[in-house]
């Protein structure tokens, strides 16, 4: 009887759930005008809106949001009827990969994520706490918290940085993403100076599950993965989805309007009866409150963004200042995953009650959301693609651990050369703290020279503040050795050092001498220099495109090779730099410029750059320039059309394009001043040179070529007896 009664309490259970499951749709709405945007805008709050390029709304809706649609006769097409299942399709458990695994279609369930917290510490102990349960959920879960850093059971004096992950129940690449860095920081501590020096200074707090309860519920209707549970487990609501939305629940801004967030329990951006109504969010308030983190990121899924505050109004009233840092720092943090960086409003829509707007509005913390994965990827990319994307991030999280603390940039300038032997010249300095906190302890920078002594003190500075600079001007001057060799590179470091912050280098770099141009061409005229060509090139002078004068060299027409090439030999006697000014173009063409034609330039068949169509709004001449050792070599650009074939082949198309090279030029540095009082360049100095210089000086004797350079021993410009007594000290010597 007992358990006839179990599995009817289980069927009636089971039955319950599923019939409050939803289903969730991806549609599209092709070309929507202003009255179709505005009656969505007023009758829905929709999550993840896109744009395509044709400028459809693709977006997920459930199927009580379709019955609005209906009813406002909106016409869509259903792109995926049924999401839950379409990502269900994409996650297996057959795989492998380097951290650990989730029986979630690749993805941890909660029990995991509790697991791992374990795990992590035990492989790490030293650099890791415990878990650290902060609070509880609205079901009664822990919201649990880890803490990696060299002493991680001590409150030290360093700067705290927090990652959090799953606001949002659908969105568990927000908390892989961290469990792949804290492996990360756990596997690469002391074999790895990054890994170690956040470590060594940083404060890291990571709280990977805000909603358990919603991820729980998710893990009950789609164990294998899929749930599209967003919000947490309150009962606001009839029918599916209940919840309120934790990213709409915080205090700044909160129910500002009914675009950024809904007042209605059913909507999927539902912000609760109240700011900070759900437990989840008090815990989040309570734990920023008792620490001071200069930074943070709160994860979420998905759409490949990074998004700064303020995101509850169009007009952003960030100071001007902070907002440059959130872009400063945004901009490096995107460089290699590609994000598009904005505000909430620049790059989806509105939201008010959000927890980055809380975390700067209220607290002044440099708090992001990033957006992981595409619309691709949706809100349960597939299996193959978790490493793939906490890989993505690696560099952000990275950086904010880094900012969060002083980090100590300094650079050197001199005044303008040419910089030449036995000159000094001043030193400038300055240095600049671009983290967030003031720098812990001493800072020392010491300058130095594998090439001479610089003779410039060292630099003792006590603390340096936060996004701020000293300039010290002048510190110092540096003479540049009398036997320094003409072109090459005298290289001056300053190196920092700070025993808790991170600290960058800095050298300057400056070329010695005074270089002679050997070989200036500017296309005038077509016998100044012995060009070769090849394929079906030619020779062709116009005036339509030049930079200087009037003509400038322009490639022959492609014909059936679909490539041309022009070369030169020429023989550099020492050290030198070249130059040229380059143009492709694609105006020529009767089809318009929708062309990829490559220029590509050569030196001894070694391949220095590869040049596409100038972009529109550039300036249509761009600067090249190289170094050029001594000896023979032969220089050589190749232009092609689209790689050759394909539709921009000129056969079929008749296209004229071309690439144009004007103002040509190449620069050698002698070794002149290295020779200084061999005035007759028979290599050795002795009375004759002192013969020489007296008739120069009286007049008798005009210098030719460069020995008037030669004998201004002390190089002021003018020959007189002081350059005797140097000539004569030279020889005695």
């Amino acid at each position: 009887m007992m358990i006839r009664l179990f599995i009817l309490f289980t069927m009636i259970i089971n039955f319950s759930i599923s019939s409050e499951i939803e289903l969730y749709k991806e549609i599209r709405i092709y070309s929507p005008d202003s009255k179709v945007i505005s009656d969505l805008n007023r009758n829905l709050h929709l999550d993840h809106v896109h744009l395509s390029d044709e400028g459809d709304l693709i977006f997920v809706v459930s199927e009580s949001e379709l019955d609005i649609i209906n009813s406002l006769d909106i016409r869509y097409d259903i792109l995926i009827d049924d999401l839950e299942t379409f990502y269900q399709s994409r996650l297996t458990d057959n795989y492998t990969r380097e951290f650990g695994l989730g029986s979630m279609g690749g993805y941890y369930t909660f029990d995991e994520i509790v697991y791992n917290l374990d795990l992590v510490h035990e492989e790490c102990s030293q650099i890791s706490t415990e878990k650290i349960s902060i609070g509880q959920s609205f079901e009664g879960r822990d919201i649990w918290a880890i803490k990696f850093s060299d002493n991680p059971n001590s409150d030290e004096d360093e700067a705290e940085v927090l990652y959090t992950g799953l606001h949002h129940a659908r969105e568990p690449m927000s908390y892989m993403n961290l469990f792949y860095y804290m492996y990360w920081l756990c596997d690469n501590y002391g074999t790895d100076e990054l890994a170690t020096n956040i470590i060594n200074n940083r404060e890291i707090w990571f709280v990977p599950a805000i909603n358990p309860d919603g991820l729980v519920y998710n893990e009950s209707i789609a164990p294998n993965g899929g749930g599209m549970q967003r919000k947490n487990m309150k009962q606001t609501c009839s029918s599916s989805p209940t919840g309120v939305d934790l990213n709409r629940n915080y205090d700044f801004m909160w129910g500002l309007d009914d675009q950024g967030s809904s007042g209605n329990g059913c909507d999927e951006t539902y912000r609760g009866a109240s700011a900070f109504s759900e437990p989840e969010t008090q815990v989040v308030k309570n734990f920023v409150e008792d620490h001071d983190f200069p930074i943070a990121f709160n994860y979420h899924s998905y759409s490949n963004l990074m998004i700064y505050p303020f995101g509850y109004s169009y007009d952003n009233d960030v100071p001007q200042e902070d907002l440059d840092t959130f872009i400063e720092y945004g901009q490096d943090m995107v460089q290699y995953n590609g994000y598009a960086l904005g505000t909430g409003t620049d790059l989806l829509y509105p939201v008010n009650g959000e927890a980055c707007d809380w975390m700067y509005g209220e607290h002044q913390i440099f708090a992001y959301t990033p957006e992981i994965g595409s619309q691709q990827d949706g809100f349960w990319p597939a299996t193959s693609r978790i490493v793939t994307l906490a890989e993505d991030n690696l560099y952000p999280n990275q950086f904010i651990a880094i900012h969060a603390g002083a980090v100590l940039n300094v650079s050197m300038s001199t005044s303008e050369g040419p910089y030449l032997q036995g000159e000094s010249y001043p030193l400038y300095f300055q240095i600049e703290n671009v983290g967030l906190s003031e720098a812990q302890s001493s800072t020392e920078i010491v300058f130095n020279s594998l090439e001479f002594d610089p003779s410039i003190d060292g630099i003792d500075i006590g603390s340096i503040d936060g996004r701020s600079s000293i300039d010290f001007g002048v510190i110092g001057y540096f003479t540049v050795p009398q036997n320094f060799q003409s072109g090459n590179i005298l290289n001056i470091e300053a190196n920092v050092s700070n025993s808790q912050e991170f600290c960058n280098n800095s050298t300057l770099s400056l070329q010695i001498g005074t270089p002679e141009l050997i070989v200036d061409e500017s296309f005038e005229s077509n016998n100044s220099l012995d060009w070769n060509y090849s394929g079906n090139s030619e020779w062709y002078l116009t005036n339509e495109y030049s930079n200087s004068g009037v003509s400038s060299f322009r490639s022959g027409q492609i014909g059936d090779s679909q490539e041309s090439s022009i070369f030169l030999d020429v023989d550099i006697p020492s050290l030198g730099t070249a130059e040229f000014l380059y143009r492709v173009s694609s105006e020529y063409s009767p089809s318009g410029s929708n062309f990829y034609d490559g220029l590509t330039f050569f030196v001894d068949g070694e391949e220095l750059g590869q040049f596409q169509p100038n972009s529109e709004g550039e300036s249509p001449w761009t600067l090249f320039s190289f170094t050029l050792e001594e000896g023979p070599h032969e220089l050589r650009w190749t232009y092609s059309k689209d790689g050759g074939g394909g539709s921009t082949d000129c056969n079929n198309t008749d296209c004229d394009d071309a690439a144009f090279i004007d103002d040509f030029k190449i620069y050698a540095y002698t070794d002149e001043l290295n020779n200084l009082g061999d005035l007759n360049s028979d290599t050795s100095i002795d009375i004759l040179d002192v013969v020489l210089l007296v008739n120069f000086i009286l007049d008798t004797q005009e210098p030719s070529g460069n020995q008037f350079q030669l004998a201004d021993l002390n190089q002021d410009g003018v020959l007189n007896v002081i350059d005797i007594v140097n000539l004569v000290n030279l020889i005695l010597s």
